[in-house]
């Protein structure tokens, strides 16, 4: 399926995902188990970008092209930290809970922490934890071990180890 976009709603292979605000803060959430998706405005020029750049991305372009020049979402100090450190891990690459932490100039028992700031990315894909597992494994994806969310993670990682394969 060539993705698409209509009304802030974005259908890939991967899956549906909706772009817009919750009260003031941007998010990006995977229609799956939600009973409604973010208000979007077409005239939101912040919300309309970031569609903009999902297409880019689900059509096959770098998400570093895609996503580059948009900001990484509200958090915390220490979130926005950790959503800086994933930005640099690259399609088609994975790194650890631990290697955030190294990368943050902190011990490996913050793990705990970084997934919990990672499971609050309100911009999957722009900030991409899909990118980062466990030692043991993939690891969870948006709260969820298994089930759709995980399906997600997986498809999401298979999507960037084939785009990247590509001349």
């Amino acid at each position: 399926m060539r993705p698409r976009a209509r009304d802030g709603i974005i259908e890939s292979d991967i899956g549906t995902l909706a772009v817009g605000r919750r009260g003031v803060l941007l998010s990006a959430e995977w229609l799956v188990g939600r009973a409604s998706a973010p208000d979007f405005d077409p005239r939101d020029e912040i919300a309309a970008a970031f569609v903009a750049a999902y297409l880019r991305y689900f059509r096959g372009h770098d998400w570093r092209e895609a996503f580059e020049d948009l900001p990484i979402g509200d958090g915390t100090p220490f979130q926005c930290r950790v959503w800086t450190s994933c930005r640099t891990i690259r399609p088609g690459d994975t790194r650890t809970y631990g290697w955030i932490a190294r990368d943050l100039g902190l011990k490996p028992l913050h793990c705990r922490s970084i997934g919990n700031a990672l499971r609050r990315n309100p911009l999957p894909i722009a900030v991409p934890c899909h990118r980062v597992v466990a030692s043991s494994g993939l690891g969870g994806y948006a709260g969820a071990r298994s089930g759709a969310l995980a399906d997600i993670k997986s498809r999401l990682l298979a999507f960037e180890s084939a785009m990247r394969a590509k001349p």
